[in-house]
């Protein structure tokens, strides 16, 4: 076991523009097929990074080996805080929460036969003792004035706004330093659409927390990111400031086909 108990290592405090992520010649396949290959990203510190790409492209493939829910088949994924740094593929997500790895999945975000506090109860867990666990979600429910009006009601019978709002805030508990979504659109209204990439534009400037997420809405995650990268089918194609990604004549060719 990477962590032998529930306290996180600590580096020296990390400052903006620090590296946080690297991910070298990553590879996914399942069984014989390549989903994706020779995949190279970075986030840094006080980042917002997008990954896009057209269906198939292989988005969510990575984002899975980078959180542990799949093993790469070769690759290196490091995650640094402040001068430490932890080779972290392969590792599954309950070893990634305690070094500050959030994951929010696109699918099955909430526990539906739970209600709202224990869900995000079940957030801190490995890193609280109950008294400080108490705290903690007390300061979250009190960010989120919609969840704490639903504390005990299940979280199945939430919106699906509500949901996503519920998986970020559990994920919160956990106080990462980098967090890792996947869709975090899928399946919403255009108003829960535009509350969520606000939330997390928030959670990224106020909580100081770094985020790489996979989205198929590219201009909602071009308006939030920082830096974009651009898969083809089965590996990356380009990546910039997400400005130049959004001009760039190659975005329209990733998607469309020359």
């Amino acid at each position: 076991m990477l962590i032998s108990d529930s306290k996180r290592p600590h580096g020296v405090e990390a400052k903006k523009g620090d590296l946080i992520l690297s991910v070298d010649a990553l590879e996914v396949c399942y069984g014989k097929v390549i989903a994706a290959s020779g995949v190279a990203l970075t986030v840094h510190r006080g980042e917002i990074v997008a990954l896009l790409g057209p269906n198939g492209a292989g988005k969510t493939s990575v984002l899975k080996a980078i959180a542990g829910l799949i093993s790469p088949s070769q690759g290196v994924v490091e995650f640094y805080d402040g001068q430490l740094r932890h080779r972290v593929e392969g590792l599954p997500t309950h070893l990634l929460a305690r070094l500050g790895i959030a994951v929010v999945p696109a699918l099955d975000v909430v526990l539906p036969r739970m209600t709202v506090e224990e869900n995000l109860e079940v957030g801190g867990l490995f890193l609280m003792n109950r008294a400080a666990l108490r705290l903690a979600l007390a300061a979250i429910l009190d960010r989120f004035p919609a969840l704490a009006e639903r504390r005990t009601q299940y979280a199945g019978s939430l919106s699906g706004g509500e949901q996503r709002q519920l998986a970020i805030a559990r994920a919160l508990l956990s106080e990462p330093r980098l967090m890792l979504l996947d869709e975090p659109s899928i399946g919403l209204a255009p108003k829960a659409l535009d509350e969520i990439f606000a939330l997390l534009k928030r959670v990224n400037v106020e909580a100081s927390i770094d985020i790489l997420m996979v989205e198929q809405n590219v201009r909602k995650a071009l308006d939030i990111a920082d830096r974009a990268y651009v898969m083809r089918v089965g590996g990356m194609d380009f990546h910039g400031p997400s400005a130049e990604v959004a001009r760039s004549d190659k975005l329209a060719l990733a998607y469309l086909g020359s």
